[in-house]
């Protein structure tokens, strides 16, 4: 089965937001303002406390309950891996639309880079999965709730709002990894895929983690407005 690594592992393309001319700014001017905090607080880290019920439904769910002690249906594993291909060809299309909106260069060519990496990871999941038209596939309650959310704060909101958006989902990830290889585990022809994809270690979405925390400083994000971004 496919190892392939999920394009929410944002670790070169993050390197290139942090080192670019965007972050730099941000961070230049940041350091000459007093720390603007939520409850003392990182917006990251506020903003990720705030999805504590999703982080526990998602490690609870049969998905990874059943991978983890190795017990998990072909079958559910392939739809997931249907759903997920379906999930990044709509993501695309929201980083798309932010991509358009953005008039800051360094962002728009951030977006642009990401765009392509869904892109490349959905073509090849479709091929795999002998996937024609992604539109006669019905997505889950919750992906559709989620592709839907991103949809949304990409057409109505800043698109520094949708790197908000897509962070959650980056955490989660290397964070289920994390909770999966502490306790007994036999991931069994599923290994490969876990440590692509589950890989307690990465931590690539610290960096975009830094470029909000930044902009927050500067309110040229709220608090407020970043917790609508989260998905339910």
């Amino acid at each position: 089965m496919s190892a392939r690594k999920s394009p929410r592992h944002a670790g070169l393309l993050a390197d290139q937001l942090v080192d670019s001319e965007l972050f730099r700014d941000l961070a230049d001017r940041a350091s000459q303002l007093r720390l603007n905090s939520v409850c003392h607080e990182r917006l990251s880290e506020y903003l990720w406390k705030s999805t504590f019920i999703e982080q526990d439904e998602a490690l609870q769910s049969p998905f990874i309950r059943n991978m983890s002690d190795g017990h998990l249906d072909p079958t559910h594993f392939g739809s997931f891996m249907v759903q997920d291909s379906i999930y990044c060809y709509y993501s695309k299309g929201s980083i798309d639309t932010a991509a358009a909106k953005s008039t800051d260069p360094i962002l728009k060519a951030f977006l642009e880079k990401k765009s392509e990496s869904y892109k490349k990871y959905y073509e090849e999941l479709f091929n795999l999965w002998h996937i024609r038209n992604p539109y006669s596939i019905k997505l889950s309650e919750a992906c559709e709730k989620y592709a839907a959310l991103e949809r949304n704060v990409a057409e109505t909101m800043d698109p520094l709002y949708l790197v908000v958006a897509l962070i959650p989902c980056y955490k989660l990830w290397p964070w289920l990894g994390k909770q999966l290889w502490q306790t007994p585990h036999n991931f069994g022809v599923y290994e490969s895929w876990v440590r692509s994809n589950l890989d307690p270690s990465y931590d690539g979405y610290k960096k975009l983690e830094q470029i909000i925390d930044y902009a927050f400083m500067l309110g040229e994000i709220k608090s407020k407005h970043s917790l609508s971004t989260k998905g339910a």
